[in-house]
């Protein structure tokens, strides 16, 4: 199916961080585009991500002396990954992001004038290359939003908010020939056709269920928007697509759930556990009672790897009174308000007067947290090495009073998605195209491009520079209307 013959020559389910630029492109090629949206407003894991990007080659790294190429950026992917990245959705993103990041700035992209910069939140490039904004990812949102508006406001395209995506439909020989479309707010669906639908509805991190069934089991603990429950994953896959990555899944290091007994991590509350940034007063213990991990481990991949391996992806940070009074705050985003009504009422923050009742109050095995607290002080008091070898402690752990703060994996990009060659037209389990059918983003899963890890700007910086480049080339090749000029760059 191809130009006039369907109601628009393109459909976009989701208006977020690849779903923008992918039909800021495609409008301006002249396709008729229609783009469909859970929430209210676009703009998705936007709202709330750190979104750093990362690209080799941009003009910011030559103003700074900073030698970089796409080889030497997909080189470090595949270092950080070890190998278990998408090699060839790799080599053309990196060939695309650079130049995406250059396309920002030139959009009045607000870049903080520390970028670009090696991060240790991720594990650490060994070249510059990471970019942020002065207002992390709303800085990103501020020059899509007037972007995507416009586009949107030509009378080839149109914007529906507040819809669903239930379901693709499909020719007799399976390729995709448009989808089902529900109003959130009367529940009336709409059958729409489409010369191509490309998937950019993310990943199903609000999915307990989901994430589940793609993670292996695994428990959600989850800073992932609410509008992230993998639906048009799971449309795709009810067509034949295969979904792939679900062994990939590592979470984050680590958060807070905001609630009591809840689930729901905010993003702007997770403690600093970064060495880097600031060095570990306390110990982390496992809920075994034992120390996991050292917890000043320059690499946070060895961190997550072992918090990976903790039933539950759950430990409680152990410290004391005199470290709370002395250290660096460990909760920097939480006012001194939510700091009081946390250690008065919330279940993940106890204080006991000794080893025994702080077990007690936290269910960690008494004999095994008393021996954990033990051999921490004593090697620290005899000056031995401590028995994870860690380098940065301050001061024992002993009173007047203990603490301890119930921490867990984050979830905020998802592994698994749907398989896409280098295209991005989705495969179904023999590897073949389905016909009409692309994906971009995290539906196509956070693990193609980062493997069984997490590298810096893999996320963000991927979903705009594919979004664009689909855009622009489904435009060319469906578009009926004549190209129109755009407030972008060119």
């Amino acid at each position: 199916m191809t130009g006039l013959a369907a109601d628009w020559d393109i459909v976009i389910v989701g208006a977020g961080t690849a779903g923008m630029p992918c039909a800021i492109e495609a409008v301006a090629a002249g396709a008729r585009v229609l783009v469909v949206e859970q929430a209210a407003e676009p703009g998705g894991t936007l709202h709330v991500s750190l979104a750093q990007m990362s690209g080799a080659g941009t003009r910011r790294q030559g103003e700074r002396g900073i030698t970089d190429t796409p080889a030497d950026h997909q080189a470090d992917i595949e270092r950080i990954s070890r190998g278990t990245c998408r090699s060839d959705l790799v080599a053309v993103a990196t060939r695309l992001q650079g130049e995406t990041i250059d396309w920002l700035v030139d959009n009045g992209f607000e870049m903080d004038p520390a970028c670009p910069r090696i991060l240790y939140l991720h594990e650490a490039y060994r070249t510059p290359r990471t970019y942020w904004g002065v207002d992390r990812g709303r800085s990103v949102l501020a020059v899509l939003r007037p972007l995507f508006d416009a586009a949107m406001a030509r009378p080839t395209a149109e914007v529906r908010y507040a819809t669903e995506a239930v379901s693709l439909t499909t020719a007799v020989d399976g390729t995709v020939t448009g989808l089902v479309l529900r109003d959130l707010a009367t529940g009336a669906e709409e059958a729409v056709t489409a010369g191509a639908v490309v998937l950019a509805s993310g990943g199903y991190g609000a999915s307990p269920e989901r994430f589940a069934r793609w993670t292996e089991g695994r428990p959600l603990y989850t800073a992932a928007m609410p509008t992230s429950t993998g639906t048009g994953i799971a449309m795709a896959e009810a067509v034949g697509a295969a979904v792939t990555g679900a062994e990939m899944f590592l979470p984050t290091f680590a958060g807070i759930a905001e609630e009591s007994g809840g689930r729901r991590i905010v993003w702007d509350h997770v403690p600093s556990l970064t060495p880097q940034d600031r060095k570990p007063w306390e110990i982390y213990v496992a809920p075994d009672g034992r120390r996991f991990v050292q917890e000043d481990a320059d690499s946070v991949d060895v961190r997550e790897r072992a918090l990976h391996a903790l039933p539950g992806l759950s430990f409680w940070t152990v410290f004391d009174d005199t470290i709370l009074a002395e250290a660096p705050p460990l909760l920097p985003g939480w006012s001194a308000d939510d700091l009081a009504r946390a250690w008065a009422s919330h279940t993940s923050f106890v204080v006991a007067d000794d080893a025994a009742g702080l077990a007690a109050a936290t269910g960690l095995p008494a004999d095994a947290l008393a021996a954990t607290l033990a051999a921490y002080n004593e090697a620290l008091a005899a000056g031995a090495r401590d028995p994870l070898g860690r380098v940065h402690r301050p001061r024992p752990i002993k009173g007047p009073r203990l603490r301890a703060i119930l921490m867990h994996g984050i979830v905020l990009k998802t592994a698994a998605g749907l398989s896409v060659d280098t295209d991005l037209r989705v495969r179904d389990g023999a590897g073949r195209p389905i016909g009409n059918l692309y994906a971009l983003g995290e539906a196509a899963g956070g693990s193609a491009l980062s493997g069984n890890a997490f590298v810096g700007g893999m996320s963000v910086t991927p979903a705009l520079a594919f979004g664009r480049f689909l855009g622009s080339r489904l435009g060319a090749e469906f578009g009926s209307a004549a190209p129109v000029a755009t407030e972008a760059a060119q």
